[in-house]
């Protein structure tokens, strides 16, 4: 039975590069054993074959290369067992991470599904909403967010910074704002008194608020923002219509925004009043 074998008989038999094998040798990692004295070619016996499994098996599964070193200069089960375990351990919070991530990718799955399907079937619905929580990035005077909403944003992102929380960005179905009732009789912009980030989960370091729980007309605002006022003239006409009063300041929630288009007039804005019936 062949005992010796050269570098590409080696990459050959176990699926890999010379280069990866060549680097393994400058590294100290995985040396040939043999060198013949005369042709001075190098090679690796059978016997080798045990370190290189094992190598392939730790860089396989996500084991650093200090892992590695460690591993073949320390062999003992007593410290191959902690080896093995400090990685389940990192592959457990791994895990968990990727599970969080994988919840909000489907959420905006399905927050830009919705608002496609608002888009196409635009509609005046009313609807009930549980509890919502949210965090408040405005929450005071009603202000013009047409020219005010570049400074709100940079605030913002100070106030997180120095306070020290997680930025994860922000992204559609995140925004939402809350509409001065006021300014809807009023000659000029729909005027805001809060804007709020939704929130699937609490966030430390982040105060949580709720919105009521309760029944919303709801009616999606198609195009640019500047427009919105006719989707409310188009809503309150027809809340009379159907018997309905408006119980709260009006929403807006962001289902389709500049995150996930560059045209505005593809943009859907979720209008939700908080109603009741009149008596």
């Amino acid at each position: 039975m062949k005992q010796r074998f050269r570098v590409g008989e080696v990459a050959k038999l176990f699926q890999l590069s010379t280069s990866t094998l060549r680097y393994y040798d400058e590294i100290g990692l995985f040396q040939p054993k043999y060198i013949d004295t005369d042709t001075r070619y190098r090679y690796y016996t059978i016997e080798q074959f045990v370190v290189l499994d094992t190598i392939i098996f730790l860089k396989k599964n996500g084991f650093s290369m200090k892992d590695i070193r460690q591993q073949l200069e320390h062999r003992t089960p007593e410290n191959t067992k902690g080896l093995l375990e400090r990685k389940l351990g990192e592959v457990e919070e791994e895990m968990e991470r990727l599970k969080k991530v994988s919840e909000k990718i489907k959420n905006k799955i399905s927050t830009i599904e919705e608002g496609l399907s608002l888009s196409a079937t635009p509609s005046l619905v009313y609807r009930r909403f549980p509890e919502r929580a949210i965090s408040y990035l405005y929450n005071d005077t009603p202000i013009d967010l047409m020219k005010e909403a570049d400074a709100l944003y940079l605030r913002d992102l100070e106030d997180l910074s120095s306070a020290g929380v997680g930025y994860d960005g922000f992204f559609t179905g995140d925004f939402g704002t809350v509409a001065e009732i006021d300014s809807l009789n009023k000659e000029g912009a729909v005027k805001y008194r809060a804007v709020f980030e939704l929130l699937q989960q609490e966030k430390e370091g982040l105060k949580t608020s709720y919105l009521d729980p309760g029944t919303y007309a709801c009616y999606p605002h198609h195009g640019p923002y500047e427009t919105i006022k006719s989707s409310y003239s188009f809503v309150l006409k027809r809340l009379q219509e159907d018997g309905y009063r408006m119980t709260g300041a009006p929403l807006e929630i962001a289902m389709l925004d500049e995150s996930v288009t560059q045209d505005k007039t593809a943009f859907v804005t979720w209008i939700q009043i908080p109603v009741g019936e009149k008596d």
